[in-house]
């Protein structure tokens, strides 16, 4: 999403046109964010709105995929700390969870924009008391029409610094979202793509998932060096052949 479909809320113009002639040429695609501010639904009505054709099946969201994990380590209507969007908080509130910021059995941490002292300093109580420590994503900063802006892995450093406890990362580089991806798509890793504008994060995730990887320089230019490389750099998504959709 970021940095490779839009900058905030501007679109990127070569992915418009990309993705219209991937969908045109009936190429399926999906998105994989680590981006937890929005529900699948709201982030396809984003993309729709810029000219990009989405549907929010084929869109897997960090807010989800952490409810979704919740579920896995938490008996249904334990009390829950999330410290994010709204929603966020649906998601684990939609699984059956109760929102507490106190006596909590497991804190969740996204991008929050309205982060404070007082929230730092409640995570740090629940997570000295013994807490579960879920992170969406451990991104640094995030691309926006201006330039970047903190991510919610800069959250997430503020409440280990504080507490001591490292969380249990859900988005990329974990390859948890790839292979949902893969599932919903029924498409092979041998002839998938992974994506993205962020080596550490989505390259990676692609790289573990099992798929070769495309990054595109629209988003977050990294410095390196990384342990990894992407299979093919680009540009802009322009750069990828039109004729990819009819080599099926």
């Amino acid at each position: 999403m970021d940095g490779v479909t839009y900058r905030g809320d501007d679109p990127i113009e070569s992915a418009v046109a990309a993705f219209k002639t991937w969908d045109a040429a009936d190429l399926p695609y999906a998105f994989v964010t680590n981006n937890s501010t929005k529900s699948a639904e709201e982030f396809a009505d984003k993309l729709n709105g810029m000219g990009i054709p989405a549907i929010a099946e084929r869109i897997i969201t960090t807010s989800a995929a952490a409810a979704a994990r919740l579920t896995q380590l938490l008996p249904a209507g334990a009390r829950v700390m999330v410290i994010g969007a709204t929603a966020l908080s649906q998601a684990v509130v939609k699984l059956g969870f109760e929102l507490a910021d106190e006596d909590v059995s497991a804190v969740v941490a996204g991008l929050d924009r309205a982060f404070t002292f007082e929230k730092l300093a409640k995570a740090q109580t629940a997570l000295l008391g013994g807490a579960i420590f879920i992170g969406t994503n451990p991104d640094h900063m995030l691309p926006s029409g201006s330039g970047f802006e903190p991510g919610a892995g800069s959250i997430l450093k503020a409440i280990e610094t504080a507490s001591g406890v490292p969380p249990i990362i859900i988005g990329k580089p974990q390859p948890d979202l790839v292979a949902t991806a893969l599932k919903i798509l029924g498409t092979p890793p041998e002839t998938t793509f992974m994506l993205g504008d962020q080596v550490g994060t989505d390259i990676v995730a692609g790289q573990l998932a099992g798929l070769q990887t495309i990054l595109v320089r629209t988003g977050v230019q990294e410095k390196g060096p990384f342990p990894i490389n992407p299979d093919f750099e680009i540009d802009t998504l322009a750069q990828i052949p039109v004729t990819i959709g009819t080599s099926k």
